[in-house]
């Protein structure tokens, strides 16, 4: 199930927050806040340690680094406690105004998420991954403190 959406920011820019991991728990739907992140990220095998949900109910967890194409592509196994993994699969391509398209796949990689019918995952995922993208691009959009309009 894939998601597309367009950023006004350069792929480089998009890349530079997905590369910053302390930035994965405001853009990633889901996560509420972020405990480690190796120094080598997005480095294939580094990891992101992370919890999911709120607290009390905070499930601590990580997120490893399968692929890693600078500007181009990355691909994490994200692991949500007892409940399992999904493979998250994020490209990055230029398009014709000179921002960038975001494109965020998701499957489930292993666990009980698996046993849920292809048609609710479906929804659930557009819905999150939806929301995902948005905030990456906000992200990516705004203007850091150095730069003038």
């Amino acid at each position: 199930m894939s998601v597309i959406r367009n950023s006004s920011a350069s792929r480089e820019r998009v890349w530079e927050v997905m590369a910053d991991g302390w930035t994965y728990s405001q853009w990633v739907v889901g996560n509420s806040r972020m405990r480690a992140v190796d120094p080598d990220w997005p480095a294939p095998g580094a990891t992101i340690r992370h919890s999911v949900g709120v607290w009390p109910a905070a499930i601590d967890d990580e997120t490893v680094v399968e692929e890693s194409v600078p500007g181009e592509r990355l691909v994490l196994l994200a692991k949500f406690g007892f409940l399992g993994a999904a493979r998250v699969t994020l490209e990055l391509r230029d398009n014709a105004d000179g921002g960038c398209e975001i494109e965020m796949h998701e499957v489930p990689a292993r666990g009980p998420a698996n046993l849920v019918p292809d048609k609710l995952a479906e929804l659930a995922v557009r819905i999150r991954n939806r929301e995902c993208t948005w905030r990456l691009a906000a992200l990516a959009e705004r203007l850091g403190p150095h730069e003038v309009e």
